[in-house]
């Protein structure tokens, strides 16, 4: 499991921090958006696999991973377009076929490869499991947990997908982490979350929205963010 945890690491890096509003819209007008989106996936993987530079057979696999995502998320974007599904079940298949072809590295006999030397500390820091999960975690909560969060929303009041690219957004982001980080401490810091919850409904009345809907929406953002962000750090701790 070394490198499909640096691999899955390298995937939702790409896939949510690094999936920029200009790369979504290139994907929806050309197959090449896919690929150039796959590709900064595959960068990152092979960044993630550096001590493993030597074998053929991981750059096969890292070929293989860019021609599968690619093709993966230009037939997302088509059935998409064509058939106008985005809900939540698309999104989680999605993110299962990714990961799914993450697991191919067993057929490419790249699942017992050992860790590399711990020559510096650096490397080290590499070679700790724990660190490149628990960095999984806070990537994929504090930046995939918006996209999940949006879709639940659609799905239970029809909103539609809510704007990523807003500054709101990093807002949430920061605040999932916050939390997450409140919860993974040694002590009593998960005693300010109820903090985080009043900066949170300052900044929706500072805001100054009146329509009924959208304090519906904030509540609905502030119980899931902070239900995601502390279900993460319990599922860690109990592994």
């Amino acid at each position: 499991m070394f490198i499909f945890y640096r691999l899955l690491l390298a995937h939702v890096i790409a896939d949510f921090p690094l999936q920029f509003t200009s790369i979504y819209r290139f994907k929806i007008k050309s197959l090449l958006g896919s690929f150039v989106h796959s590709g900064i996936f595959s960068l990152l993987a092979i960044l993630l696999v550096w001590p493993y530079w030597n074998l053929t057979r991981m750059w096969e696999f890292i070929f293989f991973l860019w021609l599968v995502h690619g093709v993966q998320d230009w037939l997302k974007v088509m059935v998409g377009e064509k058939y106008h599904l985005d809900n939540i079940w698309v999104f989680l298949l999605d993110q299962s076929l990714h990961v799914g072809f993450l697991g191919v590295l067993f057929s490419f006999g790249l699942a017992k490869l050992a860790p590399p030397e711990a020559l510096s500390k650096l490397v080290s820091l590499y070679n700790d499991n724990n660190v490149v999960i628990y960095a999984i975690a806070f990537v994929s909560i504090g930046f995939g947990g918006g996209i999940l969060i949006s879709y639940i929303k659609n799905l239970f009041y029809g909103t539609g997908k809510g704007d990523l690219t807003s500054p709101q957004r990093y807002i949430q982001v920061l605040e999932r982490i916050v939390i997450m980080g409140l919860m993974l401490l040694k002590g009593y810091y998960y005693l300010a979350i109820p903090g985080i919850w009043i900066i949170h409904s300052g900044y929706i009345t500072f805001k100054k929205r009146k329509e009924e809907q959208f304090r519906f929406s904030s509540l609905f953002d502030l119980i899931f963010n902070t239900a995601i962000a502390v279900g993460m750090p319990l599922i860690l701790k109990l592994s």
